[in-house]
């Protein structure tokens, strides 16, 4: 009789089975919840990386142009970064803006955006001023 009572006192119940249960479920959701999250930070950490440097790379060639050709242009990156267009608004400074006098024609100021042409939402924009050279008079021709 000892052995029939120990035998049935070694299984579990099923209100035990779903509470175990249960507990894995809550376990595997919030993981798989946090999973999710980390791709999505992901992603958007390699846009604004990438954005970051497209932009920077654009800046440069925006300053190495002659400061009367600089105007508002827009594209797409090309040698792999199709998925990346490019947008540049450039508007003169005039002095009334900057109240310092003589500066009329001699600034512009340069927003350039850089999007991600399927996701219209993420967006990188960075803005400059340009000055134009300012050759002295004995240097002229």
């Amino acid at each position: 009789m000892n052995l029939s009572r120990q035998s049935s006192a070694q299984g579990f119940t099923l209100l035990e089975v779903m509470i175990a249960v249960a507990v894995l479920a809550i376990a595997l959701v919030s993981l798989l919840g946090s999973q999710s999250q980390t791709i999505s930070i992901a992603t958007d950490a390699r846009f604004d990386t990438i954005a970051a440097l497209l932009a920077q790379e654009k800046m440069a060639e925006i300053r190495l142009q002659d400061f009367e050709q600089v105007e508002s242009e827009s594209g797409i990156f090309e040698d792999g970064f199709s998925e990346f267009s490019w947008n540049t608004e450039v508007v003169p400074v005039l002095e009334d803006d900057i109240s310092i006098p003589d500066t009329d024609g001699m600034l512009k100021q340069v927003v350039l955006t850089v999007a991600l042409a399927e996701d219209e939402t993420q967006r990188l924009t960075v803005q400059t001023t340009i000055f134009k050279k300012i050759v002295p008079d004995d240097q002229r021709q």
